[in-house]
């Protein structure tokens, strides 16, 4: 499927003039002073941090092909390599991460993990290059402030969680993930059950005599359907991150994908990035696995009924395509009694998801409670069957 994004032109980009290219990467300058610069969130320009000029990147609508899923193991030798910005590179061995930060960084602990095992490695040259990104609409001080929000609207945490919290500092950087686009066309067949009831009459004993009784009997009804359903998947967005807790990330979702715009690496500066480590095919192989789980529950709503056996499902999908695009988050943690617990910052959106203690003392009042209200209304209803 070809998708329209706002990609930055080179060729009359004003930053380019005072760039530094080396390679494959750039070093990019103030138009004013020539100090190094750094992307401003939620614009399309790069600010002095010493002048205050505000370098813009100037955009244009321009049609961006995704690739077909057979261009797999072609598409590395028909596209750029790498992040196409000078970074350093770190690997965490605990747990796999690979981050690329800003050359003046020298890391010491995982911003995923919190792990102190990181080693500097050589940035891999041979990942393909995204082809979109999701600019950062929100910077380092609002994720700050949406952390602080959401840390007054948990339940059942300790009091002085808000208090005594010590915030970790807040990290800004590019996740890698790919979109997967396909159309899913799924023949189905099973048998769909329908309740009746029939009346039942027995006998049973109360107070030493035979008492004759009905009740309602639930039988099924079955009956034989099948039919066909059909549907396009459009940027099915899978994580091709290693650091990025999937339970968390999840729940920050969604991105809006409407705001991709084309990847150029000034919107890099100033923010790290992570290096894809798992294989395009694996992610292939989970988007499958996603769109048939998803056919498989629409065709059983196609069965109907009120219960069903025997569904069987064959999907075929045609025309998939993909592509690497790379989503903001900034990546947090906080201690709270020496206990470390992280978080994830939408950073498009803001949304805030995270690890949190529980406060057992507030969950034992509340079950407590429960447990009283239960014995009041059992009371109740012995005194008032008493009169």
């Amino acid at each position: 499927m070809v998708q329209t994004f706002y990609l930055p032109v080179a060729d009359s980009l004003p930053l380019d003039e005072i760039s530094i290219e080396t390679d494959k990467t750039k070093e990019f300058r103030c138009s004013s002073c020539g100090a190094g610069l750094a992307y401003k969130p939620g614009s399309l320009s790069m600010k002095c941090p010493y002048c205050d000029t505000e370098n813009e990147i100037p955009t244009e609508l321009l049609e961006i092909e995704e690739h077909t899923i057979e261009e797999f193991p072609l598409a590395a030798a028909e596209t750029d390599f790498g992040l196409g910005v000078e970074q350093k590179t770190y690997k965490c061995d605990s747990c796999g991460a690979i981050q690329s930060v800003d050359t003046k960084v020298i890391a010491t602990k995982c911003d995923f993990c919190g792990s102190d095992t990181v080693i500097e490695t050589s940035s891999n040259p041979n990942i393909v290059r995204p082809t979109a990104l999701v600019p950062f609409a929100i910077n380092a001080q609002d994720s700050k402030a949406k952390y602080l929000q959401w840390l007054k609207r948990l339940w059942f945490r300790p009091g002085d969680l808000k208090k005594t919290a010590a915030l970790v500092g807040v990290k800004g950087l590019y996740a890698p993930f790919f979109t997967f686009d396909s159309q899913a066309e799924s023949d189905w067949s099973g048998w769909r059950g329908t309740y009746y009831y029939t009346t039942q009459t027995y006998t049973t004993t109360v107070n030493g005599r035979p008492v004759t009784r009905t009740r309602q009997v639930q039988h099924v009804s079955w009956n034989y359907r099948s039919g066909h359903h059909s549907f396009f998947y459009d940027d099915l967005l899978v994580n091709a991150s290693m650091g990025l807790p999937e339970e968390i990330l999840h729940k920050i979702y969604p991105y809006r994908l409407s705001a991709l715009v084309g990847y150029r690496p000034e919107f890099l500066v100033g923010f790290g990035a992570e290096e894809y480590t798992k294989e395009p095919w694996v992610l292939w192989d989970t988007a499958k696995l996603t769109i048939r789980n998803r056919e498989r529950a629409a065709c059983s709503t196609l069965l109907d009924g009120d219960t069903q056996r025997g569904l069987h499902v064959s999907t075929q999908l045609i025309d998939s395509k993909w592509k690497h695009i790379l989503l903001p988050v900034y990546v947090a943690s906080y201690f709270y009694r020496r206990k470390r617990y992280n978080f994830l910052v939408n950073g498009q959106t803001g949304e805030v998801q995270g690890e949190a203690p529980l406060s057992w003392v507030k969950l034992l009042a509340l079950f407590g409670s429960i447990i009283g209200f239960i014995i009041v209304l059992i009371f109740l209803g012995l005194h008032l069957n008493w009169f």
